[in-house]
């Protein structure tokens, strides 16, 4: 039987690259042309979300206690340190696979092996400001056959369906504190809302009209279209659902590591079902925070969550932060060593590549429903 995936958009320019004189007609079917490059100017005020999530870490650490959460620390049990880390491993190894599924959809000539380790090069970035492009930025230069906004699409399709998996499994775990479920329900009605703006046209429309409408985002309008696009289409492919048992492995293995660190600290009782509601919990307040990484915002959900079910606040502290170092922290060190060998295999120029030409002009979106 022949495979249904993306149609091929070999030779068209997303928003990012377009030329800002050439109509949208003439920019979807002629070749990429050198422009001119405009390197983005560091302002100070792009660490402002960083350094409020390291200020909130760090207020967690003197409210707990440093002398407290020092002891809670020196009691881990080091013999769970390997299971661990080679659960975190399995974490990324299982998102890479995941991943190679919805690339393939789109017509990206990248093997599995190659979509595990260009995933693993990507968390190198995962705490700096839109580090989780970083990934989706390797993947179109090593593929060379799908384009940078088509592969972002891939990576929020995959985000969308794992934090929902995520938070289907915490039920049980917020069915056990009751003034927990309204947290869960407003995390249900916000990802149904992102569905439900993406998958229905009038919905979709309003949000057009508001980006075009506000000057600080009207020059953002075609990234907007294009994502939207692309996302519909991987959404509505059966395969995508049918592949997303690699996301349901992930997220149990996300959340057995979480529950292990709880565990190797001498004291601390958790249910893997509580651990489920935590780490969910911790997901969807880092997503909302919008701070690269979640630091602070997760941290914080985790210490307050893990008081609520009984944990004394250092030892829930000491889980915090040595989650965020086995998860990570862990990654970011693979993600290092993993960048060595995909810069070589696959000459990547790195975070270059997200550099824009020229302010990109308005593009008309296609606001009828696609991939039906």
């Amino acid at each position: 039987m022949p495979r249904h995936s993306l149609p091929s958009r070999r030779g068209r320019r997303t928003a990012l690259t377009a030329d800002p004189g050439a109509s949208p007609v003439s920019s979807a079917v002629s070749p990429p042309a050198a422009g001119p490059s405009r390197k983005r100017r560091f302002r100070p005020t792009q660490l402002i979300p960083t350094v409020v999530g390291v200020g909130a870490v760090v207020a967690l650490v003197v409210a707990s206690n440093p002398g407290d959460l020092g002891r809670a620390i020196a009691r881990f049990d080091l013999l769970l340190i390997p299971v661990i880390l080679a659960l975190s491993a399995s974490f990324y190894v299982l998102q890479g696979v995941r991943w190679y599924f919805l690339l393939r959809d789109i017509g990206a000539g990248i093997s599995v092996g190659d979509s595990i380790l260009l995933n693993i090069a990507g968390q190198s970035t995962g705490m700096l400001p839109l580090g989780e492009l970083t990934r989706a930025v390797f993947a179109s230069e090593a593929s060379g056959e799908v384009e940078f906004g088509e592969v972002v699409a891939t990576v929020t399709v995959q985000e969308l369906i794992f934090m929902l998996i995520l938070i289907l499994i915490a039920v049980p775990g917020v069915l056990s504190i009751h003034r927990a479920l309204p947290g869960l329900i407003v995390a249900l009605c916000g990802i149904a809302c992102v569905m439900v703006l993406l998958l229905v046209p009038p919905c979709f429309r309003l949000v057009h009209r508001l980006v075009e409408r506000t000057p600080l985002l009207r020059r953002f309008t075609g990234q907007v279209d294009h994502l939207r696009q692309d996302t519909v289409v991987l959404l509505h492919q059966p395969k995508t659902l049918g592949w997303s048992v690699l996301s349901v492995a992930g997220a149990g293995v996300g959340i057995t590591l979480f529950w292990l660190v709880v565990h190797g600290l001498s004291g601390a009782d958790l249910s893997w079902p509580m651990a489920s509601f935590v780490l969910a919990a911790s997901y969807v307040a880092g997503a909302v925070s919008l701070i690269p990484g979640g630091i602070g915002a997760a941290e914080a959900s985790v210490v307050g969550l893990l008081v609520l079910a009984g944990v004394d606040p250092a030892t829930a502290t000491a889980a915090a932060l040595l989650q965020r170092i086995a998860d990570k922290g862990f990654a970011t060190v693979m993600g290092f060593i993993a960048y060595a060998i995909a810069r070589r295999r696959f000459h990547l120029s790195g975070l270059s590549a997200l550099r824009p030409t020229q302010p990109v002009p308005p593009v008309p979106a296609t606001l009828e429903p696609v991939g039906v």
